[in-house]
């Protein structure tokens, strides 16, 4: 029975499987060898909205075993920039917009081979280390994470944009309730070497990839031959852009064709002030460009907002996202309260038909609504999501 998933990645997991997967890797290491789970995170940050459009796209790591106490403070240096990727664009001259972003795509792939080809040859051959006992030991370095929003991990991953990069549901299965068979490296990779021996043309190659749910910009992933690691296992959930910049924005948007924008605005500026609350005296229709911290404050007072003014249906599904919201973010998780955000998604989609029914939406085959299927394997086998938040 799995007893406590806390704050470690890997090291501090103690769920069955993940066990097991240790265990593995660590007896087929040589004697008084270490395994360091490796955390990579790439984010495209936009630096300027006035000169050009300034951006730049940094790629971070860190390691699994340090606290996250420690990994968390920008002035302990757990986490170090590795280098900057590329943000130029593809010139057009000639080429199709599918050719483009194909070169995209392997412009992207071939950076991070370079950038972490180091990265593999240590995770194969060991690396000498001295401990802080002062033994110095054999040490693997392995990739057990990778921190990306969702238009990243799809480039990550080499999987079809609006599909999911860790199961093979298709893009017309993402509202379902259910887990699709899992991606796995040698899957993708399966798909990408018969596209390339059965078409001759790049553009058949793509197409045949797209069909299977891959991406098909690359021929060779940058994680083709990284020892111990799987890719899609690899992705890990993203609070930030997925549950706050993801789902909460969405739901924002659906109870914009429920309640008009000046209703809405009347019911939140007549909410009294409260101590840690945010107290918005012109309501959320004159906010302009709309933060992580921003929608959380939003969120602690949606639901306040809505009483009386939706059909009950409407609140118990948005209730049971908050809740599922506020679950994953718990710094420490048991059985317990895996089993509580197992319930809140269950009980969102008992509802979920009352937006249908009402003309909010005429499907729900969302990319980050599906994503939350994945959270509670993704901390069973990482701990907590505050180990590997974009924040």
């Amino acid at each position: 029975m799995r007893s406590r998933y806390v704050s470690s990645p890997l090291s501090g997991s103690p769920a069955t499987s993940a066990r097991f997967l240790l265990k593995y890797i660590q007896n087929r290491l040589p004697q008084g060898a270490a395994l360091a789970p490796v955390i990579i995170a790439t984010d495209k940050t936009q630096l300027t909205q006035f000169s050009s459009n300034k951006s730049a796209y940094p790629i971070y790591m860190t390691l699994g075993n340090i606290p996250r106490a420690i990994r968390r403070k920008p002035t302990q240096q757990a986490c170090f920039l590795l280098g900057y990727l590329s943000v130029d664009k593809i010139l057009k001259d000639d080429l199709t917009s599918r050719e483009v972003s194909s070169r995209g795509q392997r412009l992207f792939h071939d950076s991070l081979r370079i950038i972490l080809e180091p990265l593999r040859q240590a995770g194969t051959q060991g690396v000498e280390i001295v401990g802080g006992d002062g033994s110095v030991r054999l040490v693997f370095p392995v990739l057990a994470c990778y921190v990306a929003d969702y238009p990243e991990q799809c480039l990550v991953t080499c999987s079809k944009y609006g599909t999911c990069p860790k199961c093979q549901a298709r893009a017309d299965e993402l509202a379902e309730l259910r887990k699709s068979t899992a991606r796995t490296q040698t899957w993708t990779l399966d798909v990408i070497n018969q596209a390339k021996a059965s078409t001759e043309t790049n553009s058949a190659f793509k197409t045949k990839c797209m069909e299977a749910g891959v991406g098909g910009g690359v021929f060779l992933p940058f994680w083709h031959g990284f020892p111990h690691c799987d890719i899609h296992h690899s992705i890990t959930p993203d609070v930030l852009h997925q549950l706050y910049q993801g789902v909460f924005k969405h739901m924002l948007e659906w109870l914009g064709s429920l309640m008009s924008e000046e209703e809405l605005d009347a019911c939140i500026r007549s909410l009294p002030p409260c101590y840690g609350l945010r107290h918005f005296k012109n309501g959320w229709s004159t906010l302009g460009q709309i933060g992580g911290k921003d929608r959380k404050h939003m969120a602690r007072v949606l639901l306040g907002c809505m009483i009386g003014k939706v059909p009950r249906d409407v609140i118990i599904s948005y209730r049971s996202l908050l809740d599922f919201i506020y679950l994953a973010q718990y710094p420490s998780h048991d059985d317990i309260t895996l089993g509580y955000m197992d319930d809140a998604l269950k009980e969102f989609h008992q509802h979920k038909e009352v937006l249908f029914n009402l003309g909010v939406r005429e499907h729900l085959d969302i990319p980050k609504i599906h994503s939350l299927l994945h959270y509670v394997d993704s901390i069973t086998w990482f701990g907590t999501t505050d180990n590997y938040n974009t924040e």
